[in-house]
């Protein structure tokens, strides 16, 4: 099966899903061979940039042969390689052919791809985040807290909720958009995703038929799978804070994705599959 990727590749939702159809997460994907073809690629954005490891990760887990065909661009390819997409990867197995492509020091790279799979391991990250954006001088130096603490409560999420048994990844990155400056934190996993983490629930269950409706459910507040009543306020919080000027947070889970700002909350829709749940902050500094 190869995947190929759109030139400008923003987000999994604009993936073709006659392509990603199959989950990499059902025992019953059977794919002697992935291919995820980013040749054509001239930019590749941070949200996007975690579909091409947890799709990759998990279909080597299922047993395929996995190959990522590098941009020919060689500044995304720099940057992918930067961020650490490209050592993730082959370390897990899969084929990357990164033979002249140059390490090069991104200053805007706060955080490069980094896993975890433990509450302390997030904890860990996170202060380490805080240190790393206090002595960057990037941006206002008033956000460094707010990053450090969505960071935080998206990774925590993925490590408590998701069941993955590739773990969870996430980074922290300042970019300078035509709009101006901001922080973005994206934080990705492998695993059940929000409806079924929510549908553990008995009371909550018949309510999720399908991966949109959990998502606007999950953000709402005191909702969670757990069936504890004081829990599921970490997410609504976020997406509380998401709602004041220039903010954005895109949640995608499954084959469902929300977009909320104080621009927009539009109802959330039925997209191309991603293989668990994927979270993306962006502030503007």
């Amino acid at each position: 099966m190869r995947i190929l990727v759109p030139r400008n590749f923003r987000n999994p939702g604009e993936l073709n899903p006659t392509y990603v159809s199959s989950d990499p997460r059902d025992e019953r994907f059977r794919e002697d061979v992935v291919e995820i073809d980013l040749r054509d690629c001239t930019f590749v954005r941070p949200a996007a940039v975690l579909w091409c490891l947890i799709y990759p990760l998990l279909a080597k887990l299922r047993g395929s042969t996995c190959r990522l065909l590098v941009p020919e661009d060689m500044v995304v390819c720099v940057y992918l390689q930067s961020i650490g997409l490209f050592d993730i990867l082959r370390t897990d197995g899969v084929d990357v052919d990164t033979r002249g492509i140059p390490d090069r020091q991104t200053p805007q790279l706060v955080l490069p791809l980094t896993g975890f799979q433990k509450q302390s391991e997030v904890e860990a990250v996170a202060n380490d985040v805080l240190e790393r954006l206090s002595t960057s001088g990037l941006g206002a130096a008033n956000l460094y807290p707010l990053v450090s603490e969505v960071f935080a409560e998206l990774a925590l999420n993925a490590v408590e909720h998701s069941h993955s048994r590739v773990g969870a990844y996430g980074f922290v990155q300042f970019y300078e958009f035509h709009q101006g400056q901001r922080f973005v934190c994206g934080v990705a996993d492998g695993g059940i995703g929000i409806r079924e983490s929510l549908a553990r629930n008995p009371e909550i269950e018949p309510r999720v038929p399908y991966d949109w409706v959990a998502i606007e459910l999950a953000v709402r507040e005191r909702v969670t799978g757990t069936g504890d009543k004081t829990r599921g306020i970490g997410l609504y919080g976020i997406a509380e804070d998401m709602r004041r000027p220039g903010r954005h947070l895109i949640l995608h889970s499954g084959i469902g994705s929300l977009e909320i700002s104080e621009e927009m909350e539009t109802e959330a829709r039925r997209t191309s599959l991603f293989p668990g749940t994927l979270a993306y902050a962006s502030i503007p500094t």
